[in-house]
Formats: C-alpha cells, structure tokens, sequence
C-alpha cells in the first residue's frame, strides 16, 4: 500500500511511501496549543464591538496586535540566530528597516503591490544577511555585539543623508496597504491576521527545526563551537545559513509595517525602543523560549499601549520600569509561569551560550 495507517498507545503513524510520520494524540500535548491558537484567533474579532468612550479605541487596540506581531516575528528570528551563531545581534532593527525601505521603494517607483514585493524583501535582507555573515566566523563576542550595534547607526546616517531617496523623517508616501476593502476596521483586522499568519507559520518552522537533528546541531555550536567541529559539525555552514535566513524573517517585519500604515520612515523603526523590545521580548518571556518571545511581545506592546494611554507623559517610564520589575520577580519569565505547571510537555529551548559578552 502506498499509504498505511497504525496506531499506537498515543501516537498515530503513517506511512506514506517509504517515508514516516508519527503524529502525538494525547490530549495533553495538543489540548492547550489549540486553545491557545483559537483565543488569539477568536479574542480579535470582539475588538470591534468594545464600549465607546475608553481611553483605548478599537483601532488603536488591533494596531498594537499587530506590533505585538511584527516584533514577535523578529524576536524568534533573533532567538534562532542567536543560538544557531553562538553571537548576540544588536542590530535587528536594520534589517526590519531595510526590508521596509525595499518594500517601499519597489511600491513607490514600481508600482509593485504587497504579493511581490514580499518575496523581494525577503531575497534582499537574506542576501544581505549572506553578505554579512562572515562576521559571524572571523568576529565573537563583544566584537560582533558593537559591529551590528553600529549597523542601525551607518543606516541612520545614509537616510538623512539620502534624504531625496529615502525620505528622511518624513518617510515614503504612497505604499500600497495590505488589504483596502473600504472599510478600516475591517482593514485592521485582516492585517492582524495575516501578521499572525506569519508569526505562527514561523512558530512552527523554528519549532520544527529545534526538534530535528539541526536543532540538536545549533545547541552544540552555542555552547562550544569547538567540541561542535571534533562531532564533524560543519559550524561555519551552519552559521552562514542560519543568519541568512533569520536575516530574511527579520525583512519581513518591516514588509508588514510599510505595507500597513501605507507610508515608511526608517528613522522611527531605527530607534533603540526597538531593539529594546526585540530583546526582552526573548528574556522576558522565558529565558530565549521560542513560545516565550511571543508571549513577550504580547505582553511588553500592549503594556505599553495601556500605559499611553492611562499617563501619556511617563507611559515609557512605567513601561520600564514594570519590566526591571518583571525581571528580577521572574527569573524563568513568562513561560516559565506556565512549565510549573505542565513541566512534563516538552518544548525545545534556546539555550545562549553564558559567556556571550566574551571577546573571541
């Protein structure tokens, strides 16, 4: 038979040509995943229908979904880079600005809608990222840190210095949006699922490769690149392909924001906020957990957004220091709140090296 089914205590397995596919059918393995996936799918669609009159509009609410989204995109692929080069990368947000620039260029002098230009951006931040990745083999440590700090900075000034391309602080107008059916609300919450459609289609590929034999590869290379090489890992592929293709996911976010708000300026994106999200987002949703770096964007946008608009003047200032808070009260994060209580399910983790501020 080409297909045959057996089923076994828990699993069900299949067999499809000469190939193999065991699927886990115990409740307590798929019951919460799906209900959390049906709230973050179900929560949204009551948005609209929220009283009049609170400090937070329905708008304004779906649109920090949406950021929660973008930086959730480029937390897991900073996640991954991090523990598949073995290096910290404090320059995400010139790859989400890049990829917004193209985005907003090929828009803007080619008429290119949202479907084709998100292959290019996609292309174009992962043969950058390619570009870019001996840094990954020849620099370590403190060296490679303040290399990609200095990235956002070197793209700061050739945008204010390019203004007539780029658009300084005023941007690029004109962007075609991800979806006009002539009504807003409808608008926002067709690009907030669309953006969730990313970020778990991502969830689950990163899940998928920290299970496989390349995860078990990539957790070697963090801890020690050299015991990597004596098991005949080859590290320096292994990292040219990992920060190319983390490089390209991050592009991604910023196709997302050119396309969402219809116009692009890099210098707001460029800021150290950012970059400052992106990271704790991983931190503080579980010590680099890639489930953790969603329920970290979730948690530090919307906070936030609340904060704005409760007190305006200070909201950045609280934010802050609620998350200094958060980080001392809960070494094990966000979802480690929730492994006390199901530690038996197995999720894979990143593990970062402890000596990451080590000069190489």
């Amino acid at each position: 038979m080409v297909i045959r089914l057996e089923g076994r205590r828990g699993r069900l397995i299949i067999h499809l040509f000469k190939r193999r596919f065991e699927w886990t059918v115990e409740p307590r393995y798929w019951r919460n995943p799906l209900l959390a996936v049906a709230l973050w799918i179900g929560l949204p669609l009551l948005i609209p229908f929220m009283p009049r009159g609170l400090p937070i509009g329905p708008s304004t609410l779906i649109t920090s979904l949406f950021l929660a989204n973008v930086v959730a995109i480029s937390a897991m692929a900073h996640s991954l880079q991090t523990v598949g080069t073995g290096r910290l990368n404090f320059g995400p947000q010139f790859f989400i600005v890049i990829g917004g620039y193209v985005a907003a260029l090929l828009s803007k002098n080619y008429g290119l809608g949202p479907a084709l230009t998100f292959p290019a951006v996609f292309a174009f931040t992962a043969l950058l990222g390619l570009a870019l990745s001996p840094l990954t083999i020849i620099s370590g440590g403190l060296y490679f840190t303040l290399i990609t700090l200095l990235l956002p900075l070197i793209l700061a000034e050739l945008v204010f210095w390019r203004a007539d391309i780029f658009g300084a602080e005023t941007g690029i107008p004109g962007i075609p949006r991800l979806v006009s059916t002539g009504n807003i609300m409808r608008d926002y919450l067709l690009c907030f699922y669309l953006s969730l459609a990313i970020t778990l289609v991502l969830l689950i590929i990163i899940d998928k490769v920290l299970r496989s034999r390349w995860g078990f590869m990539l957790g070697v290379i963090n801890e020690d690149e050299e015991v990597a090489a004596s098991f005949g890992i080859q590290t320096k592929k292994i990292k040219v392909v990992v920060f190319t293709l983390t490089c390209g996911a991050m592009g991604i976010s910023g196709w997302l924001l050119a396309h969402y708000y219809g116009s692009f300026a890099g210098t707001m994106w460029l800021e150290p906020w950012l970059l400052v999200f992106i990271l704790l987002s991983s931190v503080l949703g579980g010590k680099a957990t890639i489930y953790g770096s969603v329920l970290g964007s979730y948690f530090i946008v919307l906070s936030r957004t609340i904060l704005r608009a409760y007190i305006k003047e200070t909201a950045l200032l609280v934010l802050y220091v609620v998350l200094l808070i958060a980080l001392y009260s809960m070494p094990e994060g966000l979802w480690g709140l929730y492994r006390k209580t199901k530690y038996r399910e197995y999720v894979p983790v990143i593990r970062v090296r402890r000596r990451v501020g080590e000069v190489a």
